[in-house]
């Protein structure tokens, strides 16, 4: 059992089924009489044992429990005392055996073997373990056992591995969780989603382990660090607090092997170079310091480097060093790696990251190193505390430029154009003007949005001081993302295309620009409603290197993440959600480490969180855009709004009109004043998209309606293919078939791609009432991920079929409706309950709602039916109880989504 805020005695056993179903095959195979669970501290093998233990008394297996200790080692028999009679003795073994076998429970009415459980099966004395040995081999018992992995050189260890190697023993070593198992486990005990980086930092500083897991979460709730919005749960701060349970565990591990003292330079300095730590660790310390898994020794080339395993030996260990001792230990670390030689291109970097620890200033000339060795570890905080000490007199225009662009990173969006803008005054050659302007207009279209004059402003001014044909061409490419981000897409693509043309004669060095101009083309493309070529553009672009550039140090992870969201984006254009998905979530190497709020993942985030919307995939929808709100809700004010909108939209999809309402309104106070209607990334078009599916939940299928037809003539206007085919398509689904019909079928005619086909196609079968056209449009849809446009147009079917009279196969149609609806994490839009109001309307009641949705009056249906209008009156009553609707007119809605009759 767990309490609400996931802190209680015990937690659910989440990840270890397979385990589990290997328990209950030993139990029942008699060539098998043990079962050990190997694993490291904190893997959970006492919870294994306890589960297992569980459901072999529910087997009607008696159940002997012994938890061994160093304590009860000291005593022959000491952790079996209390199942053996009083009179043994381990003196005599061969009766200590028969009078132990005799003693085994087995009451009556039980049948099954017995099982005996011995926790910290390792500690056991040798008295204890030879009888267990024996009992073992004589078949009286069937062993569980739990064996810590990482002791190899006690006696009772070694006797544990022997047993283990039996043909009659089945072994099993508890891996971590990895983190998607861990994700599951949060939720389970929290009860909500937890964010995706506060998943990674928790998985990270565990390592996996459940136990480390629990204490952490324990001390975050204890401290507000873990919060929830309502939605989800999330850290406040990557800095996460232990227990005192945990640390003195963590504690007692370390003392166990080495001096404390000595391991502190590893917390303070590491990785550190090996010669460095056998100054303050001999030979054998480290030795057993890598065998108990508490070090880890790796080598690049000729350099071999040593640190610390486990994050949480380095957090305990750093917080209960004197920040005294910790400087002192930093700077004797700077003597010693300046006296033996700082040769590698990361080594500057790393010298003045840790300067500024220890000293609280940088070293000079060594800033972009500095910045570059903290995006090399993912440490955006970092980045912008060493940028950000450099004192303002002395700020030059690399500080400046750093900063703007760490800044950008954060969030702080308007602090990132005052201090580029300060870096662009300073700039002395032309590729400083060039990089400077790049990143404003990258602010400019991505952060402020909305400033699109400025933006425009600010390129003309550079103008004059760009003469080579690159500068020229990166301006014009600027000149590009400044007309997308203000909705002009057809003059973005011309500029790229121009750029294309002109690429052959400019310098060899022009793969940064080259990617760029394909993600702006890409993305424009994609808007246009030219999505299949769109995706061709980003794959290219995937496929283009981007050579390491020392002014830039986030130029490599910018790209990276950059060309996964256009290509997600790209993918979703093209009606291709399920690879969209998978693109956009497949693992990514880290070097084992993992950003605590990269500025990338939002962006990203956002992509893959429109894939899922689109493919009805709502719990994770939501999920993404919660997390956008969290990470951007003081700064990002575009990128806030049109995730709170998004959330909106998913929630109201999931029939849950309070979230939708409340993302709704908080999404409408959060639109800055100044915002521009024709921005590519404008709330209003996302507004009104939120804004009709909270309409059609409340009921409102009219008004729903309306708003998607407004939003798509606006999006018609501005060349926006895109967001219109989706509108139009939402517009299908509540009911607007007739009016979205035309217009669908004049874009396939333009562009005749598969998803503008298949859209126009679905319009048309909704409005003409075509159940077998609708089915073979859910298989279509279907295949691409788009699960609940699949079960919506099944559902839509199958309604049409019972109408025509073909009940088996409108039975048909409804089951697979029901299969591609379980796909869609509790979808329920109005056409869903149409669908679901057929199975909770009675025969009568059907009857009656049917004719109500009509238009028949009260009076003529008593008629019709020979009731009373007063039980006419009474059915509708419990109709609109039951379907949770205000009257006839939002009966018509829910029952005719359509327009048509049922």
């Amino acid at each position: 059992m767990t309490d609400t805020h996931g802190s209680g005695a015990t937690w659910p056993l989440t990840g270890r089924g397979t385990e589990l179903e290997q328990f209950a095959a030993a139990l029942d195979d008699t060539s098998l009489g043990a079962f050990l669970v190997f694993g490291p501290p904190g893997a959970g093998r006492s919870r294994l044992a306890a589960e297992c233990r569980r459901r072999a008394a529910d087997a009607g297996h008696p159940v002997s429990v012994a938890r061994a200790t160093a304590a009860a080692a000291r005593v022959p028999l000491g952790a079996l005392a209390h199942l053996l009679p009083p009179d043994v003795s381990p003196r005599r073994p061969a009766q200590l055996y028969a009078r132990a076998s005799a003693h085994l429970p087995r009451p009556a009415g039980l049948r099954g073997r017995p099982v005996l459980c011995v926790d910290d099966l390792h500690l056991l004395d040798t008295a204890s373990t030879v009888l267990v040995r024996q009992l073992l081999d004589a078949g009286k018992v069937f062993v569980l056992g739990t064996v810590r992995s990482d002791l190899h050189d006690t006696p009772g260890a070694a006797a544990t591995a022997v047993m283990a190697e039996q043909d009659s023993v089945r072994r099993v070593d508890l891996a971590p969780l990895d983190e998607a198992r861990t994700a599951t486990l949060l939720r389970d005990v929290l009860g909500r989603p937890v964010t995706g980086r506060a998943v990674s930092r928790l998985h990270h500083l565990s390592g996996g382990m459940p136990l480390p897991l629990r204490e952490l979460v324990r001390a975050a709730l204890a401290r507000s660090t873990l919060t929830s919005d309502g939605t989800v749960w999330d850290l406040t701060s990557p800095d996460v607090p232990l227990t005192p349970h945990l640390a003195g565990r963590l504690r007692a591990q370390l003392r166990a092997v080495a001096p404390t003292r000595k391991l502190e330079v590893l917390a303070a300095c590491g990785p550190c170079p090996l010669a460095y730590a056998l100054e303050h660790l001999d030979h054998e310390q480290l030795t057993a310091l890598e065998r108990a898994g508490l070090v880890t020794v790796t080598r690049d080339g000729r350099r071999t480097s040593v640190r610390l395993a486990q994050p949480l030996h380095t957090v305990v260990l750093q917080h209960d060093m004197p920040e005294v001792r910790s400087r002192r230990l930093l700077l004797h670390y700077l003597a010693w790696n300046e006296e033996h030689g700082s040769r590698r291109s990361g080594d500057r970097g790393m010298r003045a990251t840790l300067t500024l620890r220890a000293t609280g200033h940088s070293l000079p000339g060594a800033m972009a190193e500095a910045v570059r060795h903290a995006a090399d570890l993912e440490d955006l905080d970092r980045a912008r505390r060493l940028l950000e000490s450099v004192p303002t007199t002395q700020r030059d225009y690399e500080a400046l430029h750093l900063l703007g662009q760490a800044l950008f990173r954060a969030g702080d969006c308007t602090r990132a154009e005052w201090a580029l803008a300060q870096a662009a005054a300073l700039a002395d050659d032309e590729r400083e003007v060039r990089d400077t302007l790049a990143a404003r207009v990258h602010n400019f279209v991505y952060g402020l949005g909305g400033a699109t004059d400025r933006c425009r402003a600010a390129i003309e001014e550079c103008g004059s001081r760009v003469t080579t044909a690159v500068g020229r061409a990166e301006l014009s490419l600027l000149r590009g993302a400044a007309a997308f981000g203000a909705g002009e897409f057809r003059s973005t693509l011309d500029l790229c295309t121009a750029f294309e043309r002109s690429r052959a004669a400019l310098e060899p060095a022009t793969a940064r620009l080259t990617v760029r101009a394909q993600l702006l083309e890409a993305l424009s493309l994609a808007c246009l409603g030219r999505a299949d070529e769109a995706v061709a553009v980003a794959r290219a672009a995937a496929g283009t290197a981007i050579p390491v550039s020392a002014r830039d140090p986030y130029a490599e992870v910018t790209a990276a993440v950059a060309r996964d969201t256009v290509l997600v984006n790209a993918l979703t254009a093209a009606g291709r959600y399920r690879e969209a998905l998978a693109h956009g979530q497949r693992p990514r190497p880290c070097g084992g480490r993992r950003p605590f709020d990269p500025y990338e993942s939002r962006w990203l985030a956002m992509a893959l969180g429109r894939a899922a919307l689109a493919g009805g995939r709502l719990e994770q929808a939501r999920l993404l855009f919660a997390e956008v709100v969290r990470a951007t809700r003081a700064q990002h004010a575009a990128l806030y709004t049109e995730a709170l909108f998004l959330q909106a939209a998913a929630a109201a999809q999931q029939g849950d009109l309070e979230a939708a309402t409340s993302a709704l309104e908080e999404g409408r106070r959060a639109v800055p004043s100044d915002a521009a209607p024709d921005h590519a990334f404008a709330a209003a078009p996302d507004h009104a998209f939120a804004a009709a599916w909270t309409a059609a939940c409340r009921g409102e299928v009219g008004r729903a309606r309306h708003l998607l037809t407004t939003a798509a003539e606006q999006a018609r206007s501005r060349g926006h293919t895109w967001r219109e085919s989706v509108l139009l398509t939402d517009l299908t689904r509540l009911g607007g078939a007739a009016e979205a019909a035309p217009r669908l079928s004049e874009i396939a005619a333009e562009l005749p791609e598969p998803r503008h086909l298949a859209r126009s196609a679905l319009a048309r079968a909704w409005r003409d009432r075509d159940p077998d056209g609708l089915l073979e449009l859910a298989d279509r849809f279907h295949a691409c991920g788009a699960d609940l446009l699949a079960a919506e147009a099944a559902c839509t079917a199958a309604a049409s079929l019972r109408t025509q009279g073909r009940e088996r196969l409108a039975r048909a149609a409804a089951r697979t409706a029901s299969t591609f609806l379980d796909r869609c994490q509790g979808a329920l839009t109005p056409v869903l309950r149409v669908a679901q109001a057929a199975t909770r309307l009675s025969e009568r009641e059907t009857e009656i709602a049917l004719l109500a949705s009509r238009g028949v009056s009260n009076k003529q249906m008593g008629a019709d039916l020979h009731i009373s209008p007063r039980t006419v009156e009474n059915h509708l009553n419990r109709i609109y109880h039951k379907l949770g609707v205000g009257g006839r007119g939002d009966l018509a809605a829910v029952l005719r989504p359509n327009g048509h009759a049922p």
